[in-house]
C-alpha cells in the first residue's frame, strides 16, 4: 500500500478506536528496526539515533531501549528537546530506564538511525538546528556511514515535492512502517530515501494507491483447447509516411503478448515492414471504411503511434460507438473530454504528452504525480497509464497502481510504442484472462513490461536498450 499522511493519520485513528494502542505500534516498528541492525551490525559498530519530539522519535526511544539492552554502543541524540506526544514520552520513559540519555554527537559513526520527522512533517520546522542536524548526517555519510531512516527520511515531505527544499536527510535505506507514502515515488524525493524496506506492523491495508508487486504468471497461462479466438481480436491504428516504425513496434508487442488475431491499419510505408516482422498480423489500408468495418470485429481497439492523419478524431469517435476497450495514445491523445461509456478508455502519455492534456507545467506534475494521474481519471471517468520515473495506472473512480522498477534503459523512442501493443493486446484478452479490473490487467502487464526490462540489463547495460529488445525479451520465461 502507499498512503498519503491524511490516510496515515486515519489508520493510527482506526487502531486508536479498535483497541490497538499506538504504544503497541509504536514497540512493534522499534523492536523490527532494532532486531534488522542486530542482523546487519555488531556490537563494536557505533551508533547514533537522532529522536524528534513525535512518535517518530518515540520508535527511536524504543531502537534505542533494544539495542542497548543488548549492549550495542548507542547514542541517543535529541536535537529539538524531548518528546512532546503521550505515546512517544511513554517509550522515551522506558528508555532512560535502560540508561538512555540524550547527548551531543560526538566523532564519527558507523550507523546513523533518522527518527527526527515523520509523516507530519511540515517545512516550517525547518530552522537552524535542523539544518545544522542535516549537514551533520551528510557529513557523517560522507564519511562513511550507512543511514536508515524511520518511515520517511526528515525534512521530505510524505505527500507532494511541492514545497521540497532539498534540506533533508538521505538514507540509506528506510524502514517504512505499514505502508509506502508517496513522496518515495517522486521523482525529487525519492533518492533521499535510498531502498525501501516495508515493515508489517499489524494494521489493515486500505489505502487508494498500491504499490504493484505481485506475481504476473496467470498471463502466460493457455487453455490446452483455446483456438485464436479465444484470445481476442485487436486492432491497432498507426503509423505515418513520416513515422513508419511505431506502429510496428507496437504490432510485435502485442503479438508477443498473447492476442489470438490481430488486425493493424496503417500506411503503405508501414506495411512491407509489418510484413516482414509481423506477417502474423493482419495489415489493412488506414481509411475510415477500412477501419470501420473492423471494429465490428474486434474486442480491443488502439489508435495513436505515429499517426499524422488529419481523420484521427472520426476513427476514435468511431471507436467510441463500439462497447470495446479503447486505448489512446501519441497523436490520439487529443481530447479535451470523453463519452459516457461502459467500457473502458485507456489514456496512456508521458509526461510531455499530460502536462499538455492538462495544462500544468511538467515539473508540476512530478510534484504532485499521484494527484495529478488521479484528478484526471476522476474528471473524464478514464484509465490513465502514465508514464514517468515510475509508471502509474489511476483509476476513473480514484487511486491506482504504481509499477517501479522499470531500467533506465527504457527512456528512449519506441518503448511507449511497445507499451502500448501490450496494452490493447492484453485488453483484447480481457474476457479470457478474467484478472478482476481493467486497471489490475493493466498493471500486469505493465509490470511484464517493467521486469523484462531489468531482465535485459543483466546482459547488456541500460544505454544500449532498445525498444526491440524489449520485445524480445517479453517473450522470455520468467
Amino acid at each position: 500500500m502507499i498512503y498519503d499522511a491524511n490516510e496515515a493519520r486515519q489508520i493510527d485513528e482506526w487502531a486508536r478506536t479498535s483497541g490497538l494502542p499506538v504504544e503497541v505500534l509504536m514497540e512493534r516498528a522499534g523492536q523490527h528496526v532494532a532486531a534488522e541492525m542486530k542482523q546487519r551490525h555488531t556490537k563494536t559498530d557505533r551508533i547514533l539515533i537522532i529522536c524528534g519530539t513525535g512518535n517518530n522519535g518515540g520508535d527511536g526511544y524504543v531502537i534505542a531501549r533494544e539495542l542497548i539492552r543488548d549492549s550495542y554502543d548507542v547514542t541517543v541524540q535529541a536535537p529539538l528537546g524531548p518528546t512532546k506526544t503521550e505515546t512517544a514520552r511513554l517509550h522515551e520513559t522506558y528508555a532512560e530506564k535502560f540508561g538512555v540519555v540524550a547527548e551531543p554527537p560526538c566523532g564519527q559513526y558507523d550507523v546513523i538511525i533518522d527518527a527526527l520527522f515523520g509523516t507530519g512533517f511540515d517545512p516550517k520546522r525547518i530552522n537552524e538546528v535542523t539544518e545544522k542536524t542535516f549537514d551533520m548526517v551528510k557529513d557523517q555519510r560522507r564519511q562513511g556511514a550507512i543511514v536508515y531512516a524511520i518511515d520517511v527520511p526528515s525534512g521530505v515531505p510524505s505527500d507532494a515535492a511541492s514545497d521540497f527544499s532539498f534540506e533533508a536527510v538521505q538514507a540509506t535505506r528506510t524502514f517504512c512502517l505499514h505502508a509506502y507514502k508517496r513522496s518515495a515515488f517522486l521523482l525529487k524525493t525519492s533518492p533521499f530515501y535510498g531502498k525501501l524496506e516495508l515493515v508489517d506492523i499489524g494494521l489493515p491495508n486500505v489505502a487508494e494507491w498500491e504499490l504493484f508487486e505481485e506475481p504476473i504468471d496467470r498471463l502466460f497461462e493457455r487453455q490446452h483447447d483455446g483456438h485464436k479466438g479465444t484470445y481476442g481480436t485487436a486492432l491497432l491504428i498507426g503509423g505515418s509516411e513520416t513515422m513508419p516504425g511505431s506502429i510496428q513496434l507496437a504490432t510485435r508487442a502485442a503479438l508477443r503478448t498473447g492476442v489470438g488475431k490481430l488486425q493493424v491499419a496503417t500506411v503503405d510505408s508501414a506495411k512491407i515492414g509489418l510484413l516482414i516482422n509481423a506477417p502474423e498480423a493482419m495489415v489493412l489500408n488506414q481509411t475510415t471504411e477500412t477501419i470501420q468495418a473492423m471494429l465490428d470485429q474486434v474486442t480491443a481497439v488502439g489508435i495513436g503511434p505515429g499517426l499524422t492523419s488529419d481523420k484521427i478524431a472520426d476513427w476514435i469517435e468511431l471507436a467510441f460507438t463500439k462497447d470495446i476497450p479503447v486505448v489512446l495514445d501519441a497523436a490520439a491523445l487529443i481530447r479535451e473530454d470523453y463519452p459516457e461509456r461502459r467500457a473502458p478508455i485507456v489514456v496512456t502519455p508521458h509526461i510531455g504528452e499530460f502536462s499538455r492534456m492538462t495544462n500544468k507545467a511538467v515539473a508540476d506534475i512530478q510534484d504532485d504525480l499521484f494527484e495529478a494521474a488521479s484528478d484526471y481519471a476522476v474528471l473524464h471517468q478514464v484509465t490513465v497509464v502514465l508514464k514517468s520515473h515510475v509508471i502509474l495506472v489511476a483509476k476513473p473512480d480514484g487511486g491506482g497502481y504504481v509499477i517501479s522498477g522499470a531500467s533506465s534503459g527504457l527512456a528512449k523512442g519506441g518503448s511507449g510504442d511497445t507499451l502500448f501493443g501490450l496494452i490493447t493486446s492484453l485488453l483484447a484478452q480481457r474476457d479470457y484472462h478474467d484478472q478482476g479490473t481493467v486497471e489490475h490487467l493493466i498493471a500486469m502487464g505493465v509490470a511484464w513490461y517493467a521486469r523484462a526490462s531489468k531482465r535485459i540489463e543483466q546482459r547488456i547495460h541500460p544505454s544500449s536498450i532498445i525498444a526491440t529488445d524489449l520485445i524480445d525479451e517479453l517473450a522470455r520465461r520468467i
